[in-house]
């Protein structure tokens, strides 16, 4: 007779038991400016220019929300947006990328929401129209000078600029 442990599951039981000796002391000292081969990037537009933030980052990506702005509040916060009964920072990714217009209210301009792990609010901000998703590998990727990116990728024919967004935001506040 063949019989099974009590609270035994066999998709859990095939998997090998970790073994801690194989995992890495510490991590790597800038994670963030590191990508995976083939990590795979949202790519859109903010005027002409393109733009990409890791695809692992986004919450989701929705039609632009109305935003109420904030009375005395830096040029770079367009406000706050009521997201299905949660508060989302509305950002001007426009103004942070020192860019000389803001995201165009067309049809095509949508927001993203990127998931937070620090903040207790949600953060966003509207973009012009989304191209793609893109997997880039490390070795197309040239390091950036500028702090809010960590890097530029060549992707079709432009020049794509790699948003670090965890130094982007956290130099905001």
């Amino acid at each position: 007779m063949n019989e099974t442990p009590p609270f035994s599951d066999p998709l859990i039981d095939d998997f090998p038991a970790p073994n801690p000796n194989a995992l890495p002391a510490s991590p790597p000292a800038d994670l963030s400016s590191r990508i995976t081969d083939g990590e795979k990037f949202v790519v859109f537009f903010l005027d002409d220019e393109l733009f990409a933030v890791r695809a692992a980052r986004i919450a989701e990506i929705v039609r632009p929300l109305d935003y109420t702005p904030l009375p005395n509040s830096p040029a770079w916060l367009h406000g706050i947006a009521n997201l299905r009964g949660a508060i989302v920072s509305v950002l001007n990714l426009s103004k942070i990328c020192r860019k000389t217009g803001g995201a165009a209210d067309s049809s095509k301009s949508k927001l993203i929401v990127l998931k937070t792990a620090n903040s207790a609010s949600p953060i966003a901000f509207p973009v012009d129209r989304l191209s793609e998703i893109v997997a880039f590998h490390e070795k197309d990727v040239e390091p950036s000078d500028d702090a809010r990116f960590f890097g530029r990728a060549v992707y079709k024919t432009a020049r794509v600029k790699l948003l670090d967004t965890d130094k982007l935001f956290a130099s905001l506040v």
